[in-house]
């Protein structure tokens, strides 16, 4: 037999293996994502609509083939045309997002654009190369929501559920809460937890429905009962504060606690708040510190905020300003103003070792800007009395004062402006007329844009 023949002939351990949706499925769940390409990739060009679906999910995913959107497409809409339901869902995200469109997040084209700047002509074979259909498609709401309402002609849940979404944000529809609702409700009696979330949500503030907490109530239980987080902390609220229901601060605490195990960081944080009060729970600030701590770090500014305070006070063991001061920078650069305010006070006092007045009137000043009164009397009384090491300065005393005077509730009104005419009969006549022309100056600052 010649070399050739031998080449050539076809050896029984070594023949390709005939295309099989059974092998394609163990591959794919064994991990081997290019043996799985491998069999659906033939089956998908001999018109198998489920095999076009999987390919178009492994362009998608860049499992086994590169990655590429264009291609994605192109087979879900193949799948798609011949009725399969996940692929027509799909298909309509594709539309209505621009998946792989010319945009700056889109990844091919942030790679295309990088390459570009070394080598022009390398990158446009690569690109002819890689991407021999174009980066992707354009957004088109028009056609998504034509295969969004086959795919929920199906009963696809996840479709129906988004044309609730479309309605209700007025994304290639008019806004319209009432034509939401039956969509949301569809999805919801087929068990879409996020969908009987919210049509709860709906009912509790009669959006496109009549208000009806008992309503928003039982499709909040089904939502947490499925596992949605928001609905377990929807009901957590609802129990706490009694919203349709007599208040119950143990049953909110149990919910409370099914959504903090969920990473849910607003309901990691009011089960925290409940430890820190004793209500539904036994008091006990380790567990507060537990919980806020959970939800600060992942970035809720009212959880560090009150880590901030258990650091501050040593709520939870021995106090530590410079941690305190350090939760209190987070939430404040949130916009936090509780913690603007406990982090300018703290650094007069010295929170690193040392007082940091100029940052300290930094932060208050931020909070004054958010109309604290309390924050306008802390400046007030630190330039009138130069505590701290700071140069007494009354016109700013007086400003300060003078605002808070203003901002101020009716019963706090008096001490502020007694502060004002006192500082006004030691003031000389040039130090008034600079006093009022800073609070001029101050109140033009926060009408201006972008002042706060």
């Amino acid at each position: 037999m010649s070399l050739i023949s031998r080449l050539f002939r076809a050896d029984p351990q070594t023949a390709p293996v005939r295309p099989d949706a059974r092998r394609a499925l163990a591959a794919q769940e064994a991990g081997d994502v290019v043996t799985a390409f491998g069999h659906w990739l033939p089956l998908a060009e001999q018109g198998d609509a489920e095999a076009q679906f999987r390919v178009g999910q492994c362009y998608v995913r860049g499992e086994g083939v590169v990655r590429n959107f264009g291609d994605a497409a192109r087979w879900l809409r193949r799948a798609a045309e011949q009725g399969h339901g996940e692929a027509q869902f799909t298909l309509g995200l594709f539309l209505a997002n621009g998946e792989g469109a010319p945009q700056e997040n889109a990844p091919a084209v942030r790679w295309h654009r990088s390459a570009m700047r070394h080598n022009r002509d390398v990158a446009e074979a690569n690109l002819a190369l890689l991407f021999p259909n174009g980066l992707g498609v354009a957004p088109d709401m028009a056609e998504a929501l034509i295969w969004y309402e086959r795919a929920a002609a199906q009963d696809h849940a996840e479709a129906i559920y988004h044309l609730g979404l479309f309605h209700s944000f007025g994304q290639g529809v008019p806004q319209d809460h009432a034509a939401a609702a039956p969509w949301f409700h569809k999805a919801a009696e087929l068990g879409h937890a996020t969908a009987q979330m919210k049509l709860g949500s709906l009912y509790a503030q009669g959006n496109g429905v009549p208000q009806d907490m008992a309503e928003a109530l039982s499709w909040y239980e089904k939502s947490a009962e499925n596992g949605n987080a928001s609905a377990q902390f929807s009901l957590g609220l609802a129990w706490e504060h009694g919203q349709g229901v007599e208040p119950d601060p143990e049953q909110a605490a149990q919910w409370y606690r099914r959504a903090a195990e969920q990473d849910h960081p607003v309901a990691q944080l009011h089960l925290g708040l409940l430890y820190a009060s004793g209500r539904g729970v036994p008091q006990d600030y380790r567990e507060t510190l537990k919980w806020c701590r959970l939800s600060a770090e992942k970035g809720n500014p009212s959880a560090q905020f009150n880590l901030g305070l258990i650091y501050a006070k040593g709520l939870a063991g021995t106090a530590d300003p410079g941690e305190a001061a350090a939760w209190y920078r987070k939430a404040g650069a949130q916009g936090n103003v509780g913690a603007m305010v406990n982090l300018g006070l703290l650094l007069i006092h010295g929170a690193g070792g040392r007082p940091e007045i100029l940052e300290a009137v930094d932060w208050l000043r931020k909070a004054a800007a958010h109309g604290h009164v309390g924050a306008m009397g802390s400046l007030g009384a630190l330039y009138a009395s130069g505590q701290s090491g700071t140069t007494v300065n009354k016109p700013q005393a007086c400003m300060w004062y003078g605002l808070a005077a203003a901002a101020a509730a009716e019963a706090e009104r008096p001490a502020y402006q007694h502060k004002v005419e006192a500082l006004r009969q030691e003031m000389s006549a040039e130090e008034c007329q600079k006093a009022e022309a800073l609070t001029e100056e101050w109140r033009r600052g926060l009408a201006a844009p972008g002042t706060r």
